[in-house]
This record gives structure tokens, sequence and C-alpha cells, in this order.
């Protein structure tokens, strides 16, 4: 029987449909599943909008082509016996656009995504090894709803965040737990790209951050994936992913799942709250939080119209990341003092 060993990304990929993160999904989709939800937005007549792929580079297709049973390898385990295996291929610049939008050519993830899937693959699980199937960031949405006994609440928030927590994230923190009193933040775990935050640098600092609102209300829980930069498509998979946490409110960001300038500001809100019912998950949308120097504290309007365009500072984790990677103080209105202080340049990955 040949093998696959598998790279991060599908690993998780692989994590999260085994355990319904991605429900209706419970399998890398097909070319007609893949195509369907390329053009209807819909898997099974369920509203799905970003296909999950399982590709291979040509030297890996080479080798496995005339298999119709392979075995899954991640750092030498085994985790699955797959059958039925089928190849195929899809128009990755008909991919590309639709999913990304009309500068698909410049997405990063698009870049990458081309490079490195040769063909795709589709299978049926034989046999999977549950005790290999592990990372130890991954939570289930089954062993969350045990630990956190979801079904005594009636409303949870979701929140989002791929850096540490910053003084505008804070905020954002504060205004969920005020409106809906219970809140899940779920940072990425799982990306290694050069510059960004290492992994347990993330889960920590959010950790402490949650400790300073003095509720047990709040739970920091790790949605382990990798960024695709897939913009309105990306933020709706991350909203049916809350949902599949037993989340009822999801915070969709300013750019969330963005890129640069890839997308529209506000874009990704405008398309999930659009397609709010279809999610099954409740959509806030509101205004980016920024700090405000005639106010001198975060919000995200101003009701009085006293302040200025010259008054807005925006926050962000890039700016965050370059104090950090020029040896600078980070000022207080961006983070606060008890966290900044424990970031330094071992922080941020090689």
């Amino acid at each position: 029987m040949s093998k696959i060993n598998l790279n991060q990304n599908q690993f998780s990929d692989l994590l999260n449909l085994i355990n319904n993160v991605f429900f209706p999904l419970k399998n890398f989709v097909d070319k007609k599943k893949c195509l369907q939800i390329i053009k209807t937005q819909k898997v099974n007549k369920k509203f799905f909008p970003y296909p999950i792929l399982f590709g291979v580079k040509k030297s890996i297709y080479l080798k496995i082509k005339n298999n119709k049973a392979i075995s899954l390898y991640f750092n030498k385990k085994i985790l699955a016996k797959v059958t039925d295996v089928n190849f195929f291929r899809i128009n990755k610049n008909y991919f590309g656009k639709k999913i990304y939008g009309k500068r698909f050519r410049s997405n990063p993830y698009f870049i990458k995504f081309c490079k490195e899937n040769y063909f795709f693959l589709t299978f049926n699980f034989n046999k999977i090894f549950q005790k290999n199937l592990k990372n130890k960031f991954f939570v289930s949405p089954s062993k969350f709803e045990k630990i956190f006994n979801l079904r005594n609440k009636k409303f949870l928030s979701s929140f989002h965040t791929r850096n540490v927590p910053h003084s505008a994230h804070e905020w954002i923190h504060k205004y969920l737990i005020f409106k809906f009193k219970n809140l899940l933040i779920q940072p990425l775990i799982g990306q290694y790209k050069t510059g960004e935050y290492k992994d347990n640098i993330i889960l920590k600092l959010n950790k402490i951050a949650v400790r300073n609102y003095k509720t047990k209300s709040v739970h920091v829980v790790p949605f382990f994936s990798y960024p695709r930069y897939g913009g309105p498509k990306e933020a709706a998979l991350h909203a049916i992913v809350r949902r599949n946490y037993g989340c009822s409110h999801f915070w969709v960001g300013r750019d969330h799942g963005g890129y640069k300038k890839l997308y529209k500001i506000y874009e990704s809100q405008n398309y999930c709250k659009k397609n709010q019912r279809k999610l099954g998950i409740k959509i806030i949308a509101e205004n980016e939080p920024y700090y405000c120097k005639n106010c001198e504290k975060i919000k995200n309007y101003c009701k009085k119209k006293i302040c200025y365009q010259k008054d807005i500072v925006k926050i962000s984790g890039s700016k965050i990341r370059n104090f950090i990677l020029k040896n600078k103080q980070i000022p207080k209105y961006m983070m606060d003092k008890n966290l900044s202080k424990k970031l330094n340049k071992n922080c941020l990955i090689n």
C-alpha cells in the first residue's frame, strides 16, 4: 500500500473534517462537490462557501497514481487508511476567481495553491487511527460542549483572531461580554509564516488577557487551521466553524480573512450578514475599534461627532509586530503593558 506524508495544512483539514468542525463536510470534496460549492455555495443542499480539497504535488501523484488504497501519515504516524481513491483536476483560474475574486492572481494563498496541487484526490476512510489523530492545540466541538456545558448557555458569542490581543481586540471582547455574557475567543493556531506570532505565544497572551476580565464565562479554545486569505468566503467558513462549536453569534472583522488590499473594507461583513440565515449563526458586523487621541480611549464611533479623522489611530497586529522588530516599546494605547512586556523578537516565527 502506498503512503502519503501530509503537510500541516492537510493534517489540520483532516482533523477538522473528521471532528465535524467543517460540518456539513465530513471528507475532502470530490470534483462534483467542489464545483457545486463554487457555483452555488452549497453542498448537500446546505450553505457552504469554501471547498476543502486534498491535493498533491506532481512527484507524489506519479508515485501513487495507480493505487486505489493509500495510507495517510503525519510526523511518521499513520492517521488513516483510505480506499476508492480517485484523482481529478479543476480549472484553477476559475476556482481562484470564484473564491478569491477578480484580483485572485495576487493572492498569496492562491499562488501557493497552484504550486502545491498538481492533482486532487477523493477517497473513503477505511480505517482511522484516532490515537494518532491528535494535536496538542486541537479541541473538538463535542469536547468543548462537554467541558463548558453549552446546553445551559442561551447565548455564546465568538471572536476569531490570528494575533496576540491588542487594545482594539480587548474592546471587542468587552463589548461581546457585555452584550452576550458568554464569549469564545478562538485564536487561529497552526500558521507558520515567517514573522507571525508563535502558536504558544498567541494562546498564552489571549489567556492572560481573559484573566483581567474577571469572569468565568469567557473561554479561550484554539482553532487549529491556517490562513487562506479567502476574504468573504473564508469569513463565512469561520462563521460555520463557530456555529459548529455551539456559538450563537460571531464577530466578523473589518477585513476578515483578507490580505493587504485584495478585498474591500467591510466586504466580509456584508457577505456574512447577507447570508446570515443560511450560515445558521447571527453575524455581528460593527465598525472597527480605534484609538481616539481627542477622547484618549478606544471606541468604534463618535456619538457627539466632535472627533476628526486626524484624531483616529488605527491599531493592528502588523503595527505591533513592527514595534517588536525594531525593539521599540509598544504604546500603552495599543496594548496592555502586562501583555506587551512579554513580547520580543523570539515570539515571532523566524
